[in-house]
Formats: structure tokens, sequence, C-alpha cells
């Protein structure tokens, strides 16, 4: 099988005149493995690892900070990729097998989706 996992993006901007738009349309990507992690996780003020459940080869990524104060940062243990303010959310294809995360102030419940791509 192929383009197993399908997803799309868009952006809306209006401000004081400035307005922009975009719409990815539907993008497709394979999965050989039939593999997900789906979790909320309580992520501390201090990097720690993210559970990915069976997945071996994290790919296609959903992230979403739940906080409504404080913001998260995703990223190898010592440098960040992502920060989520709060409420703020992404969708990106990984580049590490580990991943980390760690608040900002206090503790923040960090929703993600992790699609194996292997």
């Amino acid at each position: 099988m192929a383009n197993e996992i399908t997803y799309q993006l868009q952006s809306l901007l209006n401000n004081s005149g400035l307005s922009d738009s975009y719409s990815s349309g539907a993008l497709s990507v394979d999965q050989a493995s039939a593999l997900l992690v789906r979790n909320v996780q309580n992520v501390a003020t201090s990097w720690g690892a993210l559970g990915l459940g069976g997945v071996v080869t994290p790919g296609i990524a959903i992230f979403k900070n739940l906080d409504d104060t404080n913001y998260v940062e995703i990223g190898d243990g010592t440098t960040a990729f992502a920060k989520l303010l709060p409420g703020e959310q992404c969708i990106l294809r990984l580049a590490l097998a580990a991943l980390q995360a760690r608040a900002n102030t206090a503790a923040v419940d960090l929703f993600y989706i992790i699609y194996d791509t292997s």
C-alpha cells in the first residue's frame, strides 16, 4: 500500500491591512509499519523523554500544548527544535528517534500523535 497518512495545512493572516493565506492541499505519506503513539504527557521544567510506545521510527508528528499559561519546548534534550506557546500546535516530520520536552515555569500537559514511518 501507499499514502496511508494524509494531512493538510492551512494558515490565514489578517492584520491591519496585511493579509495572506496558504493551503497545502492534501499531502500523503507512506507508512510501512502500522504503528503510532497517541498520548497526553505531563512535561516537567527539565528535559524528559516523551513516551513513544511501540513507535520505532518517529515520522509525522502532531503536538499541542494544552496549558493555558506556560510554553513547552520539544527537542533532543539539549536543543529545542519547536516551541509551543499556550494552546499552540504544530505538525512536522521528525528527524530524531528519541524525543524530549521541557516546560517553562511550571509543568504542562502536551498532547501528541506520532506516526511511525519506517
